[in-house]
């Protein structure tokens, strides 16, 4: 049984042949914008070539840059719109002082600047434009009596690149928000790719417990008790014997670092494994190891296929958990294991008495772990009771009580852990 590897989802990126036709088209915009600007600046606006060519290559070369440097094409773009007014502040003609070039342009950039960029940028563009036609009027006294002129171009040049600017900042909103959007998705995919993981880990560690721990424990209490049950035993047998347990504990204690590691407070997978039929073999394998147990169980009750499989699962959980516990803190003592239903609940009942005078050997040094916390669990994730302790004869007693039928979805960890 092995973990699934987290991955992290495929990453949704826009197609590279997208952003390739949008440098594109920019790029075509601005030499269009260049190659019409330049002699309509110099023939309508008898501005020398040069400087016309010089003004129109700064306004087109900043929109085709916007999307890499945003701010510097931004003052750049303001900077030759302020020296084109300037410029062609001497003619008559009109509208000034934008020309209709000019306004294609600012109305670009600020598409630009609305859809690739921040809203605050573009907003900022956009009011400078509109107070960098009022500082040209001001500065042109010249033109103050074609106040038409002006006030048009100023009108027309606020309110046109307005709209344009504001349903660019929509868009460029919008495709933001879906990017974080897809962000989010991708985190969550994630998470869930590692909560599966950990769920895994914690299946892996719930179902190494319930394969080892409890054949640990058994080996271990064999080996700890043999020179108690056998007479005479040779003192290199009483050393192997030792070997053993120490053997067995140090795999228990390794083992429980290891379970440490993969426990996790994730869910779990609970597919039913052994029911109420296996009980009988899981007795019967504990008094192999010299621990008399008696088994009562109702045979109608063992034969009840009706009964919700994971009821049945967490009985037998339960049982081998309590008989594990015995075969490690009271060897050799008696024991009875009672299965039985009371109404519409399963009882649930492993007590055991205290043990033989003089068979209980010391506690290792490993002792405690998670069987008793793993037993509630279990019983909780099935709105069960569970109630444990010893007993006035120096016994120890389980008590479970479970619903035959779970009425609520069943969530928390699964039970692990060894010993009490």
């Amino acid at each position: 049984m092995t973990a699934p590897p987290v991955t992290a989802p495929p990453n949704r990126i826009r197609p590279s042949w997208v952003l390739i036709g949008i440098r594109v088209g920019l790029v075509v915009i601005a030499v269009t914008l260049f190659t019409v600007a330049a002699p309509v600046t110099s023939i309508f606006y008898d501005v020398p070539v040069p400087l016309s060519m010089l003004v129109s290559a700064v306004l087109s070369m900043s929109i085709g840059l916007a999307p890499l440097f945003p701010r510097a094409s931004s003052i750049a773009h303001l900077a030759g719109l302020a020296a084109l007014g300037l410029l062609t502040a001497p003619s008559t003609a009109g509208p000034w002082p934008v020309p209709v070039t000019g306004i294609i342009g600012l109305s670009v950039l600020l598409v630009v600047l609305g859809v690739r960029s921040t809203w605050r940028l573009t907003a900022t563009v956009w009011a400078a434009s509109a107070v960098l036609v009022l500082v040209l009027v001001a500065v042109a006294p010249g033109r103050w009596g074609q106040a038409d002129v002006w006030a048009t171009s100023f009108v027309v040049t606020a309110g046109d690149t307005l709209i344009l600017a504001a349903a660019a900042i929509v868009i460029g909103q919008r495709r933001s928000i879906r990017e974080e959007l897809a962000e989010a998705r991708r985190d969550a995919e994630l998470e869930q790719a590692r909560r599966r993981s950990v769920e895994e880990r914690s299946r892996i560690a719930r179902e190494l417990h319930d394969v080892v721990a409890h054949s640990m424990s058994v080996v271990h209490m064999q080996a700890e008790s043999a020179p108690y049950r056998v007479a005479d035993l040779a003192p290199d047998a009483r050393a192997e014997f030792a070997a053993i347990a120490e053997t067995s504990r140090t795999a228990l204690r390794e083992m429980r670092q290891l379970l440490g590691t993969l426990r996790g407070d994730a869910d779990a997978e609970r597919a039913p494994q052994p029911r109420f039929a296996d009980l009988p073999a899981l007795v019967q394998a504990t008094r192999a190891a010299g621990i008399p147990v008696e088994l009562r169980l109702d045979a109608d009750e063992a034969a009840d296929d009706d009964l919700d499989r994971l009821a049945q699962l967490t009985v037998y959980r339960v049982v081998q958990e309590a008989l594990g516990n015995v075969a490690r803190h009271a060897p050799g003592a008696s024991t009875v294991v009672t299965v039985g239903r009371h109404g519409s609940a399963l009882a649930v009942e492993v007590a055991n008495a205290a043990p033989p005078a003089g068979t209980v050997p010391a506690a290792p040094p490993d002792d405690g772990g998670f069987g008793l916390a793993g037993m509630r669990e279990r019983v909780a994730a099935l709105g069960g009771t569970i109630d444990h302790g010893p007993t006035p004869d120096g016994g120890f007693r389980v008590a479970v009580g479970l619903p035959t039928r779970p009425t609520r979805p069943v969530r928390g960890p699964a039970a692990d852990g060894g010993s009490r």
